[in-house]
């Protein structure tokens, strides 16, 4: 059976991971896009993976200021809204409508609203994804 990682081909680096927002003098235009490019992607890397798929196929990575909690926003597992930080959120919202897990594979459906539903089949060598 072939290798899922490739063990050459993996960067490795001992380099402490840092992140700063911005290292440069910026107009005040240039600094709202910086910050908005900055929170659309912590927002990619936040979602789970087949919906970061999703969303990079269908081009659907636009973000909006979230002034109130999403629907579905979850205080227990999320914490309790604190209006005082800026918040992002996509602009177009996606739902899970359903979740299969098998030893070798997981199968994702998602409800896009208008965009209608997608589903993603993620094997140990295959990802496939269709409109449903």
């Amino acid at each position: 059976m072939s290798s899922v990682i490739d063990p050459e081909t993996l960067y490795v680096d001992d380099l402490p991971t840092i992140w700063s927002p911005v290292q440069w003098d910026l107009t005040p235009e240039q600094r709202v896009k910086e910050v908005e490019d900055q929170a659309r992607a912590s927002l990619l890397a936040a979602a789970s993976t087949p919906e970061v798929i999703l969303r990079l196929l269908l081009n659907e990575t636009e973000i909006d200021r979230a002034f109130e909690p999403p629907d579905g926003y979850d205080p227990e597992q999320q914490g309790e809204w604190d209006e005082t930080l800026i918040t992002f959120q996509f602009k177009r919202p996606i739902r899970l409508a359903s979740v299969e897990r098998e030893s070798d594979s997981v199968y994702v459906e998602y409800d896009f609203g208008d965009l209608g539903y997608w589903a993603l089949e993620i094997g140990q060598e295959s990802v496939k994804v269709e409109r449903i």
